[in-house]
């Protein structure tokens, strides 16, 4: 365990106990991990202050923290971890693919996942680094592992809701057509949520992407994703 997560683990076991309703939804967690009771609030409070105070630590021990955090075997642990991520662009453009794939096998759940794929890594991110980044999503994608297959759809809601490049949208579709026969929950939502996300730079392709397969997507999608397009309200 690196030092500094030691720290991190304490301050956490600190605030044990101190969860919400939302927090405590084990159909939101789904992972089987540990879980020590801290609101999400609380675990960003966590991270936070732990950031302000070592903002100048070098991106190789950053990492290596990161590392140690997502190996822990708490919810907490593995959730601070991508807390950490978000609060630095210039770190993140040191980590490889390779690196992120080892932290999703760490991986398990709406709330594990979501926190490391969704705005994490920005639009922008994505596109600098496209080639690696449009072969690492496919490949998750394919993935027998379901959390993986979400993490492949959930990394591109965030981006195409800031980005209008092409790329993003072509590859949201694929990824949406090559899942969406799949029936368990986690993957539902997920195509549902990347659709919704989809609509604000291109409601009218998403329009009739809807109409087209009302037979094929799934039910949960057409149905949010066309209360979207109306109302432009989840």
């Amino acid at each position: 365990m690196h030092k500094e997560h030691k720290k991190i683990l304490a301050e956490i076991k600190k605030q044990s106990g101190n969860g919400t309703t939302l927090s405590k939804k084990e159909s939101y967690l789904l992972s089987g991990h540990f879980y020590y009771d801290v609101s999400v609030p609380l675990r960003k409070k966590i991270a936070k202050e732990w950031f302000v105070k070592n903002k100048d630590i070098a991106p190789k021990e950053f990492l290596l923290m990161i590392d140690s955090l997502y190996s822990g075997n708490s919810h907490e642990e593995k959730n601070t971890a991508s807390n950490l991520l978000g609060f630095s662009p210039e770190k993140r453009s040191t980590i490889s693919i390779k690196r992120i794939d080892t932290w999703l096998n760490e991986l398990a759940g709406w709330s594990e996942i979501d926190s490391l794929c969704y705005n994490v890594f920005t639009g922008e991110e994505l596109l600098h680094k496209w080639s690696l980044w449009e072969k690492f999503l496919h490949k998750l994608s394919h993935d027998t592992n379901l959390n993986k297959k979400r993490a492949s759809l959930v990394f591109l809601a965030g981006a195409v809701s800031y980005s209008q490049d092409p790329r993003l949208l072509q590859l949201s579709f694929t990824l949406t057509e090559r899942l969406k026969s799949h029936k368990e929950i986690i993957i539902t939502k997920a195509i549902s949520w990347l659709l919704r996300s989809m609509v604000k730079y291109h409601k009218k392709e998403v329009s009739e992407y809807i109409k087209e397969n009302q037979n094929t997507l799934p039910k949960i999608a057409i149905r949010e994703t066309t209360r979207k397009i109306q109302t432009g309200r989840k």
